[in-house]
């Protein structure tokens, strides 16, 4: 079995590249997508099966350090009981790469796995900012990366994108640098990278390793209206929180909605500092998708809804502001 571990920050494009390749590869290769995400509530698993592949989710938490354990027996499932040729692997937008590949190369997986490939996702537009904020995180994982996609390139001109790629080479001379729109990457170039790329195998930071251990919190409550909420809570080195929302027959108003996610983007509105916030919501018959990404909100039909569901990832969150505007969002389903 040959593992792909697709990581990147928050809102880089993880699941869109994902999505992209699954539509290219899995019907050559039987393919499972393992996805764990940050916080209770989770989209990314739901919009990638939406797209038809075989979608195994981990439950809350980070694998790269408090479900380690979980990590090592859904894989060791995965390997028994589906015997796929491939296994993509998307941890948390804040996952700490070298503990995921300490548990992959464990001596019981030896002979299971072929090849592990280490491809980083980076979001053009944000890159540099992100890099100054969080210089180790970001030199960590463009050091444990084969192969790094520069997403959304096409939404930075030839200055940034150049120093963007200059900064990344400087850090990893030896990368192979990829460009790509909207998580489409050049196919053909894609599977030259794969294939010859000079694999090796990193010795592990003891100590980088565990500078990533999650402060768990998780709080429920009831809301009125026969609304279902799940609420959790988690906090890692970089100072993010998260917590989600799940209704249940509600729909939501577009206009309310769209509102909403511009109050969001603006810290004036006194939610918090929101780096990443994502929705798939029932709107009449339709099924919408929501997100904010570098700082930007796009919307895209989502196929059919079964239950609407967010996820917000900031810092500072004011949590009562946030439920209380979504709440102005909701209509009963007709």
């Amino acid at each position: 079995m040959i593992v792909d571990i697709v990581f990147g920050f928050l809102g880089a494009g993880k699941t869109t590249f994902i999505t992209r390749i699954l539509n290219d590869w899995a019907v050559k290769e039987k393919t499972v997508v393992l996805v764990n995400e940050f916080g209770e509530v989770g989209l990314d698993g739901e919009l990638l099966a939406m797209q038809g592949g075989n979608v195994v989710e981990m439950p809350s938490g980070c694998i790269c350090c408090t479900l380690q354990a979980d990590f090592k027996t859904q894989l060791m499932d995965i390997i028994d009981t589906i015997q796929p040729e491939r296994t993509i692997i998307e941890p948390t937008g804040v996952a700490t790469i070298s503990q995921i590949r300490s548990i992959i190369e464990l001596q019981v997986f030896e002979g299971a796995i072929e090849e592990i490939n280490d491809i980083l996702i980076v979001d053009a537009t944000g890159f540099m900012d992100l890099y100054k904020a969080n210089r180790h995180f970001v030199e960590s994982q463009i050091e444990y990366a084969n192969i790094v996609i520069l997403n959304k390139y096409d939404r930075v001109d030839k200055r940034k994108a150049m120093l963007t790629r200059n900064s990344i080479s400087a850090i990893n001379p030896g990368i192979t640098v990829l460009t790509a729109a909207f998580g489409a990457v050049d196919w053909a170039e894609y599977q030259l990278a794969l294939s010859t790329v000079f694999r090796s195998t990193p010795s592990i930071d003891v100590e980088r390793g565990h500078d990533h251990d999650l402060a768990h919190q998780d709080r429920s409550s009831s809301p009125a209206n026969g609304r279902k909420l799940r609420f959790s809570e988690n906090q890692d080195a970089l100072g993010y929180e998260s917590f989600g929302y799940v209704f249940e027959n509600l729909s939501f108003d577009p206009e309310s909605l769209d509102s909403f996610f511009h109050m969001l983007k603006q810290e004036a509105a006194g939610m918090g500092e929101i780096v990443r916030a994502k929705g798939i919501f029932q709107i009449g018959d339709k099924g919408v998708l929501m997100e904010i990404a570098s700082g930007e909100l796009s919307t895209q039909p989502a196929g059919q809804v079964r239950d609407s569901k967010i996820s917000v990832i900031g810092k500072s969150l004011d949590r009562d502001k946030i439920s209380a505007a979504l709440k102005q969002c909701t209509t009963e389903k007709s």
